[in-house]
């Protein structure tokens, strides 16, 4: 059975999309685009929506759900106005004590976050440069002055890289 990962991957390929144009066209990043495919990451419901429609494809065929047909690469996402919308989580009936919980977040233990691509990207440089969390903390507590001498400084920096 294959993966999540490995089908958007086989489809993307097929369709001959780099990563960065599938990012693109689903409204992601093309890091996340790259951590889905090698299963490092797992896409939430609203992501894997946004890329079946991206690759032209049904949501059951990304997650290799046995009634869909892997192969059918043309079959089209199910009607937006069926469906709910994207990030809408569903909710279920709690039998014990008549309330509702939201589908997943409870059940699974995760959170989903909708992130803009520049929240995703500082996110990504935090994990990548943990050493630097100082820095963007005393930048952030700096007073006005401060922070445009830190400003300048990062500006002078820049200039003598380039």
């Amino acid at each position: 059975m294959t993966t999540t990962g490995e089908n958007i991957a086989s489809l993307r390929k097929a369709l001959g999309l780099t990563q960065a144009k599938l990012a693109k066209e689903a409204g992601i990043s093309t890091s996340a685009v790259a951590m889905y495919e090698t299963n490092r990451r797992q896409p939430d419901e609203a992501t894997i929506r946004s890329l079946a429609a991206a690759l032209g494809t049904d949501v059951r065929a990304l997650i290799g759900s046995p009634e869909a047909d892997s192969t059918n690469a043309d079959a089209k996402l199910t009607s937006k106005h069926s469906a709910s919308p994207a990030g809408a989580p569903k909710e279920k009936p709690n039998e014990a004590s008549g309330e509702s919980k939201k589908d997943g977040a409870l059940e699974s233990g995760w959170t989903n976050l909708a992130l803009s691509r520049e929240e995703a990207r500082f996110i990504l440089f935090m994990r990548m440069h943990p050493d630097a969390l100082p820095f963007i903390q005393e930048y952030m507590t700096a007073d006005t002055e401060k922070r445009k001498q830190i400003e300048k400084a990062w500006r002078l920096i820049q200039a003598f890289q380039t």
